[in-house]
This record gives structure tokens, sequence and C-alpha cells, in this order.
């Protein structure tokens, strides 16, 4: 079997009992991998992917060797192991499933459970990292609670990008419970680094971080961001912390980003801290050349086409923020899909009344169920002028282009399974 077998026959995480005895027997039976480099750990709601990437651009700037996990993966499986920014080889893939395969076996017989999608993607990534003799290893959290697969080693440093509601069925129904589940991840005497959080998000973390002795770097507090640029080829900006000043330059489109690339900025300082040898220069080298697919990402002109992964309350709020920053545009039409258990009426009251038409869609293929076309139309009503469905996203497409019009804007959101799907099918 390979793994692009095992994958389809068991993505799901359904049912699985929560635990790290899965992912810790994996990294066992490879000899554990995690041991061989630093380990800078992702956690927190949005931003995640986008943080993970202006860390590994800024550590690669400086001359490290850098692994990058993340998830899920927009097109193919192999972007979410990455070394060098290189995506890893089907060939290196299919090696280290064959040799993780036996433990796997053994681990679906025995009381924990067989290993899902992510816990898979997680002990490869890690035996690759050490394969490829990483200095660093940038892990992005998946649900990124007590039990995530990314919970391996000491890490130098463990990051929080914003914390919202998402995977509430699992995490809690309220910030502080999801935060504190997140925040089980801080190892004692560690380096914490929080983005600007709610006033609950940020006690909750600071209370965990002071009961195990670790040192907490508030970005809010530390960080001062001034002069932020926005334009369409990216967003330039000045961040100082105590007194010092510094330029930046990210391409990543969203005022967002400029707190995901300070609060990477403050990662890498606090490495710099521990030893990481960098200069400004290629700290700044590092910040513009980070890139992230389907996050604003421009493919299309006349009209413009824009893919966004926002999939949750949160995100679908910075997108509605951040389109009038970057683009104008006469009519704005949506092409939106959503899955898993959302917030769905308040995502659609955040995008919708920003839009003239949308199409409701559903992924070809998604590890979390399709919210209903059908039932995200009968939401909508009275929310936009225009709506309807189609059944998939090229439909979804081609019903779109009949009516934009070369002064418009077209922006497919709601489910990163949709973006990956639009992005695969726009670049073809």
């Amino acid at each position: 079997m390979d793994i692009y077998q095992y994958l389809a026959a068991h993505s799901s995480a359904h049912g699985k009992k929560p635990g790290l005895e899965r992912i810790n027997r994996m990294l066992e039976h490879l000899g554990h991998p995690e041991r061989d480099y630093d380990i800078v750990h992702v956690a927190g709601t949005n931003g995640k992917g986008s943080t993970a990437q202006f860390i590994a651009s800024i550590l690669q700037a400086a001359g490290q060797q850098v692994g990058l996990f993340t998830s899920p993966h927009l097109v193919e499986f192999s972007e979410r192991i990455q070394v060098g920014g290189a995506p890893i080889s089907q060939e290196d893939l299919d090696r280290i499933f064959q040799e993780l395969y036996p433990c796997i076996q053994e681990l679906a017989a025995g009381p924990y459970g067989r290993p899902g999608l992510f816990e898979v993607a997680a002990a490869a990534a890690l035996k690759h990292f050490s394969d490829m003799g990483v200095d660093y290893a940038v892990l992005e959290a998946g649900m990124g609670g007590r039990y995530d697969a990314t919970r391996v080693g000491s890490p130098a440093v463990t990051v929080f990008t914003h914390i919202d509601l998402d995977h509430t069925e699992t995490l809690g129904e309220t910030v502080e419970l999801i935060a504190a589940e997140k925040a089980e991840v801080i190892i004692p005497g560690g380096t914490v680094v929080t983005a600007p959080q709610s006033a609950a998000a940020k006690r909750v973390i600071a209370d965990v971080a002071r009961q195990r002795g670790a040192k907490l770097i508030d970005v809010e507090q530390e960080y001062q961001v001034s002069g932020a640029q926005p334009g369409p080829g990216g967003t330039s900006f000045s961040v100082s912390r105590s007194g010092l000043w510094r330029q930046f330059h990210i391409n990543l489109l969203g005022l967002f980003q400029i707190t995901n690339a300070v609060t990477a900025l403050a990662a890498v300082d606090a490495l710099a801290e521990q030893g990481l040898k960098i200069t400004d220069a290629q700290t700044a080298a590092g910040m513009a050349a980070a890139r992230w697919p389907g996050r604003l990402e421009v493919l299309g002109r006349e009209p413009i086409v824009v893919l966004d992964g926002a999939h949750n309350l949160d995100g679908c709020r910075q997108l509605a923020a951040a389109l009038p920053v970057y683009f104008t545009w006469n009519r704005l039409h949506l092409i939106m899909a959503i899955t898993g258990q959302k917030p769905v009426k308040p995502m659609l009251q955040t995008l919708l009344p920003e839009a003239d038409t949308v199409v409701f869609t559903a992924p070809q293929s998604s590890r979390t169920p399709p919210v209903d076309p059908a039932h995200l139309l009968e939401l909508a009503a009275g929310l936009v002028e225009e709506a309807g469905t189609a059944p998939s996203f090229s439909e979804a497409f081609a019903k779109v282009k009949g009516y934009a019009q070369p002064q418009d804007l077209i922006c497919v959101c709601g489910s990163l399974y949709l973006v990956g799907e639009a992005r695969k099918q726009l670049l073809s």
C-alpha cells in the first residue's frame, strides 16, 4: 500500500481517541527524529500558516536549513512537508511511509487505534527533516490543543497566533476554553511568543506560562508598528522594539499579515537571543521573500480573481476588511463553500453585504463534510442582491464569468479545500 491509498482510506480522524500515544509510538519507531533539530511550534486559530511561512523564510535568509510542516495542503499532499521551500519528493514520502507502515499496522490492532492523516503526515515530516539535516523545524499545529500531533520534542519557541472560535465541537465553546486547550502545548521553562489576543486569551496564556516557568513575549506590548503603507504589491511598515526601529516590506496582502509578520519577527528575535546568528538585512530579506498561496492571492485580471482561505468567522472578518484596502472594483462576486461545523450565519453576515452576487458550491473532496449549498442559499436571503448555487467550482466559476465585467472582482473563499481546487484549475 502506498501513502495515498492509505490516506484515502483513513483520512478521517472521526471517532479516534484523542491522545499523543500514536504520534509518540511512530516517532519511537523512527528513532526519535524530533530530537535532531530545534523546533519552532506555531499554534493558534488564524494566521498560523502565514506566521510559520514568515519564520521559515527569515531563518532561510539567515543561511539555516529549515523544515516547514503546514496543513491542509491546497493542491498536492507533498506541500505540507517542505525543506528549504521545496516539497518532499514522492520517492522520500514513499520510503518513509514504508518504514512507518509496520508501526501503523501495530497501532491499528492495539488499544490506541489507527493513526489519522494528520498524525501520519506529522511523523513523516519529522523524519524527513531529520534525514535532510535541518537546523530548524517550523511546525504548524493542526487543531492545536494538548493532543495535537505537533506537540513533540522541546520547542525552542512556542508561538500563539490570534486565538478565536474554531473547532468549538472539540476545543470548547468560548475563547477562554479554546485558549486553555491551546496553552497546554507550553513546555516548562520554554519561551512563548503571543500575537495580539483578546483579554481573555491573553490572561489564560500568561497564567499557564507563569505556572510552567516559561518566558512570555507579548508582541502587542513589546513591538510597535508604524507607517503601514498597503498597496497591490504588498505592504511596507516600520517596527520598533525597545526604541530600535526596523523597516520591512511583505508581499503577502492583508493588514493582518503585518501582525503575522511581526509575530514571526518576535519568534526569530527570541531565537537570536538563544544564539541564532542573524542580521537585520537577512531578517528583512526573509520577510520580503515569504509567499503563502491561497491567501489574498491574485490569479486573474479583468476581472480580478482573488483566492482567500478565510474559513471561519475571524478569517471572514479579516477578508472583509482587507478587500477594500488592496483592491477597487465595480461589482464584487463571491464563490463560496463552507465545510465542517462553523458559525455559518455570522460568516455570511460578515461577507455577503460587501458583495453584489454570490454562488455557493461545495469542494469535490474535503476531510470535513461541506455545508449543503442549498442551505447556504436559504441563509443568504436578504444579505446579498443576487445568490445562486453550483455543484462544483468549475461550474460556479463559469457562471460568474458569464456576467462579471472586466472592472469587477471575483473572490473565492470560505474553505481552503475550495481554494485548493480553484487554484489547481485556474493555474492549469
